[in-house]
């Protein structure tokens, strides 16, 4: 069956309705992701073995993905059809080759229609030179008249709601559109007041970002701010980041007044479709942005359930102190660049708006972030900045119970600064049940799988966080480190060249692809990147003892203690991490220093320990009773 785009068909008992993005069987009905889809029609159009590098440049043509959405698309496909990748009925894998589609594509029957009764056939693995033949059972008529029926009614009720727009975005035959929101210009003309128009383009992106994320995805700020002072076209800002819709803004600003314009553009036609002029006090805005998205979800005609449409029409009546917003912004400024370490000032910004605005959620949630990041910067001792984090995280979900992003905290807390490893995990699955259209929940929640062992979800995790934020360079260093994990190191080489070329001075980018070098036996390639990471981070003490383990497992053990000698005499007064102290030592194979500097990490509740089960750095103390207790201890075992 040939040119199977936009035409329903069927495969086995399935019938496959691309336009809807549905398969249906049984009067049971499952929507696929529009990629999902899209994966199912290269290989029902194909008939025979389709490479990765094929089903990549198709369905993922110019967007930055690693080959593994595509296995977790196959994942999604043999669920649906309860398939066995070791046993296939449906798709098989083939080795080194790509994917091979095992039952052929047929038209529907006419006296059929929607929703088959039949039981789904049994299929055979076909070997290599078979042809596969399938006999399929017929139902009786009136089950099946009854069924097709309803089913029928059920796809004339849903095209209808639909919109256009969606059936023709980009992206494929899809209903979820996806939002680039471009950097918000500022017309004040002073550059002193960029953290305002920047930190309302990010919190515009957030509000947006809570819409239902299976009809709407947002592009996360990490990766639009890249966007700021470039004169892209929306055409080009589109393409790069896999997004159909652009909405573009300025902002001017008078003393406690705002004016705000916001214009949304459909990439590939001329003219905006939507723009709008909103003025107001800078307490009301809060229901300004809520304004703006609730106009964003009716011009794009998203589907919402009535406790989605009651949630955008009533939003939280806070008004916030104008001071206080302002000050909530300048501190996150920091925050959402990412570029400058956080500083006393931020926390002082953040409760001062908590001060002037105390039922006002996100300044806690901002405050707790803050807590925690000075720990993982080694700029304050773990213990105490994760009790100032819990206190803060804590008064945001007394203020609200359901915001996402305080569970998203809460959940960092628990796993790093609590090692409550089930409780971290719960917090993770709330926040994403509550919104799953932030990248950086999906990320944060693959950083702490990874660090159970649990690497294929692990790696779901940050592809979907890459997804809404293609051009965010830490995450494609995390991609990079969960496949050198994996021992897939082609691919995590690959990451990690995305994320220097997205930002080629990222230290951290370095000092994983340092890691995944040494777990290949390529010292000196490691070293080198080492030294990248402590020249861009200004000799951190972690880069440090990462060029001091590498140096040690290459028999360089005077250029080791050289290190450790810097870490410990700690010219600039950082907090020291006995963790990776500890690291140095277990690679210059000094059992009894590696232990006495974990057991130092132990007591100062080292936020690094979480991952002492799974980095192959301490391989060499797995069997040590003493090692064994720690980990038990920590939770680990």
């Amino acid at each position: 069956m040939d040119g199977l785009k936009g035409k329903d068909f069927r495969l086995g008992a399935w019938l496959v309705a691309p336009k809807l993005n549905s398969l249906s069987c049984n009067g049971k009905t499952v929507h696929l992701e529009p990629k999902v889809m899209q994966v199912l029609l290269c290989l029902a159009e194909a008939g025979d073995v389709v490479p990765k590098e094929k089903l990549m440049g198709t369905v993922w043509a110019g967007t930055f993905v690693t080959d593994d959405v595509l296995t977790r698309s196959i994942s999604e496909l043999r669920k649906v059809f309860e398939d066995d990748a070791k046993d296939p009925r449906y798709i098989q894998t083939i080795p080194k080759g790509g994917y091979r589609l095992l039952v052929s594509a047929q038209e529907p029957e006419k006296n059929k229609g929607f929703g088959l009764t039949e039981k789904a056939p049994e299929i055979r693995p076909a070997p290599a030179a078979a042809v596969l033949k399938l006999r399929l059972r017929r139902a009786t008529l009136i089950p099946a008249m009854v069924t097709a029926l309803a089913a029928l009614l059920l796809v004339i009720f849903t095209l209808k709601r639909l919109s256009s727009a969606a059936s023709n975005a980009s992206s494929g035959p899809a209903n979820r559109a996806m939002l680039a929101v471009l950097p918000f210009q500022n017309l004040n003309n002073d550059p002193a007041q960029d953290y305002f128009a920047d930190g309302l383009t990010a919190e515009m992106i957030s509000q947006l970002g809570r819409l239902p994320s299976d009809r709407l995805g947002v592009i996360a700020w990490n990766s639009m701010m890249r966007y700021k002072g470039v004169k892209k076209s929306e055409d080009e800002v589109g393409m790069a980041l896999g997004a159909n819709y652009v909405l573009e803004g300025t902002v001017r600003r008078a003393g406690e007044q705002v004016r705000i314009t916001a214009e949304l553009v459909k990439t590939g036609e001329r003219g905006h479709i939507w723009v709008n002029s909103y003025d107001g006090d800078l307490s009301d805005v809060l229901a300004l942005q809520s304004r703006v998205a609730r106009e964003i979800a009716s011009e794009i005609k998203l589907r919402l359930t009535p406790e989605q449409q009651s949630r955008l029409d009533n939003p939280p009546q806070v008004k916030v102190n104008a001071e206080g917003y302002d000050a909530y912004l300048k501190g996150k400024a920091t925050n959402i660049w990412g570029s400058k370490m956080p500083t006393n000032m931020d926390a002082q910004n953040f409760q001062k708006a908590i001060r002037l605005t105390p039922n006002y959620a996100p300044p806690y949630i901002a405050l707790a972030t803050h807590y925690r990041t000075l720990a993982s910067y080694g700029l304050a001792p773990s213990k105490s900045s994760y009790t100032n984090a819990r206190s803060a995280a804590e008064k945001a979900l007394q203020l609200d119970p359901n915001l996402a992003a305080a569970h998203r905290e809460m959940g960092w807390i628990e796993w790093r600064g609590e090692w409550n490893f089930a409780a971290a995990d719960n917090e993770y699955r709330r926040a994403l049940d509550l919104n799953s259209g932030e990248a950086g929940t999906h990320e944060q929640y693959s950083l702490f799988l990874k660090s159970r062992g649990r690497f294929d979800e692990a790696l779901q995790e940050i592809n979907r966080s890459l997804e809404l934020s293609p051009l965010e360079s830490v995450s494609h260093a995390n991609a990079g480190t969960i496949l050198g994990l994996m021992g897939r190191f082609d691919a995590a080489m690959a990451q990690f060249q995305k994320s220097l070329q997205i930002d080629p001075t990222k230290q951290y980018a370095y000092e994983r692809m340092g890691a995944v070098l040494l777990w290949q036996g390529k010292n000196d390639e490691a070293i080198e990147a080492f030294k990248k990471a402590a020249e861009f981070s200004n000799r951190h003490p972690e880069k440090l003892a990462w060029l001091g383990y590498a140096y040690a497992t290459s028999g360089n053990t005077q250029d080791a203690l050289a290190m450790l000698e810097e870490i410990k005499r700690n010219p600039r007064q950082q907090y020291v991490s006995p963790f990776h102290v500890a690291m140095v030592y277990a690679g210059l194979g000094d059992k009894e220093n590696a232990l006495f500097w974990l057991e130092r990490a132990y007591d100062d509740h080292d936020e690094w320990m979480v991952y002492l089960r799974i980095y192959p750095e301490f391989a060499s103390l797995r069997d040590d009773r003493h090692f064994q207790d720690i980990e038990r201890r920590v939770g680990l075992l």
